[in-house]
């Protein structure tokens, strides 16, 4: 029996992956957020809030994560960590214009969306979205709960932590470390390895500033 996609979100997020699905000819049930936005698209309609999504069925529906993160990553990965903690599945979802070698590799729920391209032995953990038009280089190693936006590049043989940001068209140089909830701020050029919870920003990139925890 194949399981119902529900999709967790209800914002531009959401509705892009919403999108994806329906052009692969995926049927998507419905969505969960915190307050009726009407329908996501047509034929999509609301579900309820979070309490609603946790009384369906786990082995009778796959969750897409469609909540953005934008410079910080912490509700994505809670309602992650908790839907995966109650024994729901997360969908890796790939959309038909992006680019996957079959050498890379990605964690439960990633997501590629048009134009991205993730080259051979890239390694992608959980719930990371490479956003339209990114590049993510040969054997970058990317963490848990990232997101890559739109139109980024990390060069070859990077290594980025968990809930990092990297900035809408900025660029990372080959061989460089990003440290964990370290944020590049949108069209910087990195040049060196960045220390976690730090943003950077410019060309060359230089630490703005000491993140919060």
């Amino acid at each position: 029996m194949s399981r119902r996609i529900v999709i967790l979100g209800g914002g531009g997020h959401a509705r892009m992956l919403a999108d994806t699905l329906q052009q692969q000819g995926l049927h998507v049930s419905g969505y969960g957020a915190p307050q009726d936005e009407g329908e996501l698209l047509p034929g999509i309609p609301y579900l309820g809030d979070d309490h609603r999504i946790f009384k369906q069925e786990v082995d009778a529906v796959e969750l897409v994560n469609g909540v953005g993160a934008v410079g910080d990553n912490r509700l994505r990965r809670s309602l992650f960590e908790i839907f995966s903690a109650h024994g729901f599945r997360f969908l890796k979802v790939v959309h038909n214009a992006a680019s996957l070698s079959p050498l890379a590799s990605l964690g439960a729920g990633c997501q590629l969306l048009p134009g991205a391209i993730v080259n051979t032995r890239a390694r992608l953990g959980d719930n990371v979205i490479v956003n339209s038009g990114a590049l993510v280089e040969h054997d970058c190693e990317i963490g848990g709960h990232t997101h890559i936006a739109s139109g980024a590049v990390l060069c070859g043989a990077c290594t980025l932590g968990e809930d990092v940001h990297i900035g809408a068209g900025a660029v990372v140089i080959q061989g460089l470390s990003i440290g964990n909830g370290a944020i590049i701020a949108a069209g910087a050029v990195v040049t060196k390895n960045v220390k976690p919870m730090t943003l950077v920003a410019g060309v060359p990139a230089q630490t703005k500033r000491v993140l919060n925890g």
